[in-house]
């Protein structure tokens, strides 16, 4: 079973970054309330769907089989939280001002950059971290068989709850690098949110090794326009995350040896790489099912997820070569 932990790099923040980066966009900031106690906010918005969800609907024959696509879309949410009922996450929620709404296959998530969490943690480490969540949670899409593609972008965002009403360039940019360049099951990230992120002095306060930007997207060119299109780089954020604790013989062994010892670290070690190796595993055996079947345009999708997960195979594994994906 594969069990995976929030990424320490990003959660573990420099003192003088949360005070100084938070400071100077606290004062750069101010949100806008109507008379209602609805926001007009700056926020990191992201519209994701399900990949082939019109064509499983318009082809279905059953009530089994609309169910099952309606289970699906279920999962996504929950993914997503969705309408969480979690104490723990909703609190998180709403530290962050972090909506999340559904239409359909559709997931729209928005973040404020306009938080007390943001003047306290600086906007470079709370974008960092939300990018996380939603690699997070693409990639348990991924493993469960669903494959998402998205975009994500920064602007002004405005909810009035009690209405059910939405206004929000930021989203029109997520939904348009949705439509027009995620051509692959990928989230693809707007320049204007990519290029905060480089340029953002929160960056300085991180060593060169420990900097999380670099990690966070990588690109392709779009066969189309031939512009270079970023995207959220999942199995980059999300394998140096996974847990050590492979199963239960794993964590006994780890018990039974000396505190602080070089058995236990190679145990941890041991661990972590078998759970990375079924990580990538249960990865290529989505892609390689998927794909089975398919031609054209909807093969060449799943064509890209197999270069791109053997670019990342190589990054981690190297000398696994069973498990790279051969269509």
């Amino acid at each position: 079973m594969i069990a995976m932990l929030a990424n320490e790099v990003l959660k573990e923040r420099s003192a003088a970054a949360r005070t100084a980066t938070g400071v100077k966009e606290a004062e750069e900031l101010k949100t806008r309330t109507d008379e209602s106690g609805s926001k007009t906010t700056l926020a990191m918005v992201g519209f994701l769907d399900l990949l082939g969800f019109s064509h499983r609907v318009e082809t279905v024959k059953t009530e089994e089989g609309l169910l099952t696509i309606a289970s699906d879309v279920e999962k996504i949410r929950e993914l997503f939280e969705y309408r969480s009922t979690g104490k723990s996450t909703n609190e998180v929620h709403n530290i962050l001002d972090k909506t999340v709404l559904a239409f359909s296959d559709c997931v729209v998530l928005a973040v404020s950059l306009e938080t007390e969490m943001v003047k306290v943690e600086g906007a470079f480490d709370v974008l960092g971290s939300e990018i996380w969540d939603i690699a997070m949670s693409q990639s348990r899409s991924t493993l469960g068989g669903h494959f998402l593609r998205g975009g994500i972008a920064v602007g002004s965002w405005y909810y009035d709850r009690a209405k059910d009403l939405l206004v929000s360039p930021a989203m029109v940019k997520a939904y348009k690098e949705e439509r027009d360049r995620a051509c692959y099951p990928v989230i693809a990230v707007s320049n204007e949110l990519y290029y905060l992120l480089r340029d953002h002095p929160g960056r300085k306060f991180y060593s060169k090794d420990a900097d999380p930007f670099p990690d966070q997207f990588s690109s392709f060119k779009h066969p189309k326009s031939g512009k270079q299109v970023r995207f959220i780089n999942y199995l980059r954020l999300v394998a140096p995350s996974l847990d050590w604790q492979y199963d239960k013989a794993t964590r006994d062994a780890y018990m039974r040896s000396p505190p602080n010892s070089d058995e236990r670290d190679r145990i941890m070690q041991d661990g972590y790489m078998r759970n990375l190796s079924d990580f990538f595993e249960h990865h290529k055996s989505m892609i390689v099912s998927a794909c089975r079947g398919t031609k054209g345009a909807v093969r060449e999708k799943y064509e890209f997820l197999a270069q791109y997960h053997n670019t990342e195979l190589k990054r981690f594994l190297s000398d696994r070569k069973d498990l790279r994906v051969r269509l």
